[in-house]
């Protein structure tokens, strides 16, 4: 399950880790053991760990395997959201009553997305949280959404000749496969293959009737055999054999495959040619793209500035 995921974490993907689970919670007592502390408040091995969890939790991805270099870019990471979250209390972005009462809502509607409370709760137990932690890193990132907001506020739109530019040097992005429009039947010979092929062709009967009739395709079968649109590469989710036969085949055409699951009819109805979309059609995509990433570096320059005039140290190495 993907959960929706404010702005801020979608605009600092690049960053892996946003924030930390209960930062600001740890006592200056803790710090010998911290994994790192930013104006005397540690961030812990506990707390590294929940932020990965729920970063993880909130993209619907797997949580990922660590490496001492990459937990270490990790907690520097940690380091510099910790000053931001600090620096947005102390200057008065915004309270932590307030954060708490914007986390409280924001998780409603996590919830909501769940299905219900219970869900939720079975949902972070995947992922090794609790509610509690979960509502913690919540907290933090409405104080970072917050400093995020202010931080990027002044940002300009691209201009018509970036996105533009943005478009030329990305035509691939912006490329359209060519597909086949497709139908299907499977059968189980190839003798059973060319008796329905020429029952098509000789007008004695339809295709669509044939594969709801002898298909074991059941699915495509109730679509009277049809596959939609399908590319002409090994990504979309036919045997080879089916792929290579379809790409001999012009509109109109038939052909027929032997794959492991027997053999496929199959009819191209319509070749639809490579294109590219249009620069208008994909304009506010774009500029939604470069918003975003000057966004995330205003943001990401404006952390670095921070953590540089504070107190840190990092006690991984």
């Amino acid at each position: 399950m993907q959960f929706a995921r404010k702005s801020l974490l979608g605009a600092t993907t690049a960053l892996s880790l946003v924030t930390i689970a209960g930062c600001g919670i740890a006592s200056a007592a803790t710090n010998a053991s911290a994994l790192a502390t930013v104006n005397g408040q540690a961030i812990t091995g506990p707390q590294w760990k929940q932020s990965m969890e729920a970063i993880s939790l909130l993209s619907g991805q797997p949580i990922p395997k660590v490496t001492l270099a990459s937990k270490k870019r990790q907690v520097q990471e940690l380091m510099q959201w910790s000053a931001v979250e600090q620096w947005a209390i102390s200057h008065h972005l915004i309270t932590l009553p307030k954060a708490r009462s914007m986390a409280k809502g924001a998780i409603a509607t996590i919830e909501k997305q769940a299905g219900s409370k219970a869900t939720l709760v079975k949902q972070l137990k995947s992922y090794h949280l609790t509610l509690s932690e979960f509502t913690s890193f919540m907290v933090n990132q409405e104080k970072l959404e917050a400093a995020y907001t202010y931080s990027t506020k002044s940002l300009k739109p691209p201009t018509v000749a970036q996105e533009k530019a943005f478009y030329k040097a990305n035509g691939s992005y912006f490329a359209v496969p060519a597909t086949d429009q497709v139908r299907a039947i499977l059968v189980k010979s190839d003798t059973q293959a060319k008796t329905l092929e020429s029952d098509i062709t000789s007008g004695s009967a339809k295709f669509s009737a044939l594969a709801k009739k002898y298909s074991l395709d059941k699915t495509s079968a109730k679509a009277g055999g049809s596959l939609g649109s399908l590319t002409l590469s090994s990504t979309n989710g036919l045997p080879a054999t089916f792929t290579q036969v379809m790409k001999t085949l012009k509109a109109g055409q038939y052909g027929i495959a032997k794959t492991s699951s027997g053999y496929y009819l199959m009819q191209v109805q319509k070749v639809n040619p490579a294109s590219e979309q249009s620069f208008t059609s994909v304009k506010s995509q774009i500029a939604s793209s470069l918003q975003q990433t000057d966004a995330s570096a205003a943001f990401t320059k404006f952390g670095t500035k921070i953590l540089a005039h504070d107190k840190s140290h990092l006690n991984l190495k």
